[in-house]
């Protein structure tokens, strides 16, 4: 095989000690075959030991941009891939056992069909270790909901990958990886998304350092909107992100682990008040944030 089958693609920034926890494990993974896999380390300029700690790694190719790119590097660290499947990877995940033989398993099987291929870790409200094929943007929000802003999550042909027109077009909006995928969807080929209990986890500390809720709300909202889904496709991905994202994500930025996180949270109700005011369901899911507000205030105990 002139090329190798699957590229790894680790864009990074001041993530050094994460960094080397997850090259430890993916070299040292069972199935990881460097006849089959490259590894690519995109640096956006970083200011800690990040050089020093993929030197450690022989088998990794380094590269360091001269100047922080933000989202751009995600574009910059596939571009340097030659593998016929090429994929992000967080700086933080490992795989777990058998999910990495099991993507390189499913790679050779339609490395001649060519199919739109993605790996995605279980979205528990819907699906669950199993594979769905389809065609077409609206059965992909069906099937995936908010789960294509993960970068994790994105993968493609390279081929396809080079086809995709204006590749920075919402890199201001740090969502690049969703619009690549949505380009991808609507090829007009088949699309199979394969579910699976693929990685774990690693957070660095304070996790964040951006608007978490106006990068959703916000941000990936007008990107939905400018798909032109049908009126009930687009009003169950807002509820499904006000359900199963926003919320949640608010207990746990602002109620029980606070500390954890260094997300910016100025007038997050007010953002998504603008968004979600006429929604009846919006003041239920409040009045639940309220109440465990409250009890874990008053009996401090984890929700």
């Amino acid at each position: 095989m002139k090329n190798k089958l699957l590229s790894i693609c680790i864009p990074t920034y001041n993530r050094a000690e994460v960094l080397d926890d997850t090259l430890n494990k993916l070299f040292s993974n069972p199935d990881f075959n460097g006849d089959l896999i490259e590894v690519l380390v995109s640096d956006n300029c970083s200011t800690d030991n990040t050089a020093e700690v993929v030197a450690k790694y022989p088998l990794v190719q380094y590269y360091r941009n001269e100047e922080n790119v933000k989202d751009i590097n995600f574009t910059i660290a596939l571009g340097y891939a030659t593998g016929h499947y090429i994929r992000l990877f967080n700086d933080t995940l490992s795989f777990k056992p058998k999910a990495l033989g099991k993507m390189l398993g499913i790679l050779k099987k339609h490395l001649e069909d060519k199919k739109n291929v993605f790996f995605y870790a279980n979205i528990q409200f819907l699906n669950i270790n199993c594979y769905k094929e389809f065609n077409g943007i609206e059965s992909y929000f069906k099937e995936v909901s908010y789960f294509s802003t993960w970068i994790a999550n994105f993968g493609a042909w390279r081929e396809d990958f080079k086809n995709i027109e204006n590749k920075e077009k919402y890199a201001d909006l740090q969502f690049t990886q969703v619009d690549w995928s949505y380009q991808i969807v609507k090829n007009k080929r088949d699309t199979i998304i394969y579910f699976d209990d693929l990685f774990d986890v690693l957070f660095p500390n304070k996790k964040g350092g951006y608007h978490l809720i106006k990068t959703f709300v916000n941000n990936y909202l007008v990107i939905v909107k400018g798909e032109k889904l049908s009126l009930i496709s687009y009003e169950i991905e807002k509820y499904f992100l006000c359900r199963y994202f926003i919320f949640p994500w608010l207990t746990e930025v602002l109620i029980i682990r606070k500390s954890e996180y260094s997300f910016e949270t100025k007038n997050v109700f007010g953002i998504i008040f603008r968004k979600y005011w006429y929604e009846p369901y919006f003041y239920a899911l409040l009045c639940v944030f309220i109440i465990r507000k409250i009890i874990f205030k008053i009996e401090g105990y984890s929700l």
